[in-house]
């Protein structure tokens, strides 16, 4: 006789479907995929009809399930597990060459002329995030106009991508100015750019203004680097 799930127990599982499913998204991984690696790398026998449950809160997986997931995704397991929103919040940062990537990090970031390389700066990332082709750089933060989300020194994870998922922050560039951080809200009939800076106006676009005006999604925020 089957033991009926809480709704605790419900809610748990459909959230750590969803993050599943979101990063296995990001990812550019198929379930076939995943599933293949799962047996391949770990000698697990899960299928991507096992998957399909685990991310439509039908099953949670266990413990040992979400570790080799992580290690796929190049994630840490507790952001699987929903215990924090930053993908890979561990302390040391990974620099071997066979499992770390090399990224540029800015000073400040302009698609018009480049922007401005941070000499001297090294950052790594998991090699398994450029699965798919993702691309990423850094971006330093200069002040503290940003706080609390961001302050003096960190250093931002930005994916390249042109459009921002709804629970990132995102980088944006308009005309020849260089790039700021904002939240970018989809409205009805446009988009508004909410910079991070509260001394920048909001800015609201329809539509037809975006296709036609210099408004320009680089990328979106997916990690922070902090130095304590």
């Amino acid at each position: 006789m089957k033991t009926q799930k809480s709704e605790s127990q419900k809610q748990k599982a459909a959230q750590i479907g969803a993050r599943i499913k979101k990063t296995r998204k990001a990812a550019g991984l198929s379930l076939q995929e995943v599933a293949e690696r799962l047996n391949r790398d770990y000698g697990a026998n899960i299928n991507k009809g096992m998957l399909s449950k685990y991310e439509n809160g039908i099953h949670e997986p266990s413990a040992g399930t979400v570790y080799c997931l992580a290690n796929i995704f190049g994630i840490s397991p507790e952001y699987i597990t929903c215990k924090t929103d930053i993908p890979n919040d561990s302390d040391t940062v990974d620099t071997n060459a066979e499992t770390a990537s090399l990224i540029t990090v800015y000073a400040r970031f302009n698609p018009c002329d480049g922007g401005e390389i941070e000499a001297g700066t090294v950052e790594f990332i998991p090699s398994g995030w450029l699965a798919g082709g993702h691309e990423f750089f850094g971006l330093r933060i200069k002040g503290s106009e940003l706080a609390p989300r961001y302050y003096d020194g960190d250093i931002v994870i930005i994916e390249r991508r042109s459009k921002v998922p709804g629970d990132r922050v995102g980088l944006v560039s308009i005309g020849a100015g260089n790039a700021f951080l904002c939240h970018v809200v989809r409205k009805r009939n446009g988009k508004a750019i909410i910079p991070l800076n509260r001394k920048w106006k909001e800015k609201f676009y329809t539509t037809e203004q975006l296709e036609e005006s210099d408004v320009r999604i680089i990328g979106s925020a997916v990690q922070v680097r902090r130095m304590e």
